[in-house]
C-alpha cells in the first residue's frame, strides 16, 4: 500500500485545479471508474493525479540524491547501495 500524498503534492494538484490544468488520459480514467459521474470523476482524479504527482516528487528526489552522491563520492549507486551510504552518512555524521 502506498503512503498518502503530501501536503506539497496536494498543494500542487489544488494549483492545477484553480488554474484549469488537467491531465486527460487521468481525467479520462477518472471518467470510466465514475460511470461517467462527473462529481464522483473530479473526486477520483484528485486521488489519481495526487498519486501520480507523489510518484514524480519521489523519483525527482531520488534522482537529486543519487547525483548528489555521485557528485560527492564519484560512485554511481543503485537503490540498495545508495540506501546503504546515506545511512552509513547519517551514522557517521551522528558520531563526530
Amino acid at each position: 500500500m502506498s503512503q498518502p500524498p503530501s501536503n506539497m503534492v496536494r498543494a500542487l494538484v489544488l494549483r492545477e485545479l484553480e488554474s484549469g490544468t488537467r491531465d486527460d488520459g487521468l481525467w479520462l480514467q477518472a471518467m470510466f471508474e465514475s460511470n461517467m459521474d462527473k462529481t464522483k470523476a473530479q473526486v477520483r482524479y484528485i486521488e489519481l493525479r495526487s498519486q501520480a504527482l507523489q510518484g514524480d516528487v519521489k523519483g525527482m528526489l531520488i534522482k537529486q540524491i543519487r547525483g548528489a552522491v555521485a557528485q560527492d563520492s564519484g560512485v554511481r549507486l543503485n537503490n540498495a547501495s545508495l540506501a546503504e551510504y546515506l545511512a552509513a552518512k547519517t551514522t557517521s555524521s551522528g558520531r563526530k
